[in-house]
């Protein structure tokens, strides 16, 4: 049933007056988004949520001075916690979903060698039509060798579809997205790209940069001096050696070099004259 105008408008207004209340506002576009999957983030997530109409989140967040226009079904929430932090529970709330014929597998589908409970019959040809080693065993199907069924970036046909199914197994994974968030820094789908993960990533390779330009420009810290020292104490003492230069350091070695090498006298052999 259709709204009238100035429903739109208080019911705008009551949304602009809870939301807020509230440190950050996130956006989730619920198209084809699972019902079972919308009610599994509901209950994880403290705060205000309410799947709203157009019109009443549009005229909500023109009233709170946001420039952002709906144009999808959307879930609203509105929490005291940074929208990182949403994503974070968005991501660990996954469901899994069946195959559909055109589906490109994101990764490697695998299927394991099994035992089936599908009966000789349609079944078996399926199977097998789909590039699977399947055969007879005790009256059942059975899966008898490990492989892969699609390959990463490989389109689904409907036979392997169908063989996906036969089986019951699920290979996609479906789960929320964040489409707008505000906590007066306005945040876009990209910006949540950046997961902790890759932030760990990129510290790890800054750090191993620095260490080495640090080390190749014998620039001395806290982190590299104990190996430029190191490599300080070798050079002077290789430098020794070679020049013969005699200290406590380079003593063995140049007598090593000058009576053992220098007389080709094997290692460890004793001097019998």
């Amino acid at each position: 049933m259709a709204m009238k105008r100035e429903e739109k408008i208080k019911a705008a207004q009551e949304l602009k007056d809870t939301i807020s209340q509230y440190k950050s506002i996130i956006l989730i576009n619920l198209k084809k988004l699972p019902a079972q999957l919308q009610k599994k983030i509901r209950r994880k997530i403290e705060g205000f949520h309410r799947v709203e109409r157009k019109p009443v989140i549009n005229n909500a967040l023109k009233g709170l001075g946001i420039e952002y226009e709906v144009d999808y079904p959307v879930l609203v929430i509105a929490v005291n916690e940074h929208p990182y932090r949403i994503e974070k529970i968005l991501r660990s709330e996954q469901l899994p979903v069946a195959a559909k014929p055109g589906q490109v597998a994101e990764e490697d589908i695998v299927i394991e060698e099994m035992e089936t409970d599908l009966p000789p019959g349609p079944a078996l040809s399926a199977l097998k039509q789909a590039g699977l080693d399947a055969r007879v065993d005790k009256g059942k199907i059975k899966i008898a060798k490990t492989s892969v069924l699609a390959k990463a970036g490989e389109k689904l046909n409907s036979l392997k579809v169908q063989a996906l199914q036969l089986l019951g197994i699920k290979p996609f994974k479906v789960r929320a997205h964040i489409a707008f968030a505000y906590d007066g820094t306005i945040y876009r789908p990209e910006h949540f790209e950046i997961t902790e993960d890759k932030i760990k990533e990129d510290i790890e390779r800054a750090i191993t940069g620095a260490f080495n330009l640090s080390l190749n420009a014998n620039y001395p810290t806290p982190q590299t001096i104990e190996y430029l020292l190191q490599n300080a104490f070798t050079q002077a003492k290789n430098l020794a050696v070679e020049a013969n230069l005699y200290s406590p350091m380079s003593m063995d070695a140049i007598i090593y070099k000058q009576f053992i090498i220098g007389n080709n006298i094997p290692k460890g052999e004793k001097n019998e004259s």
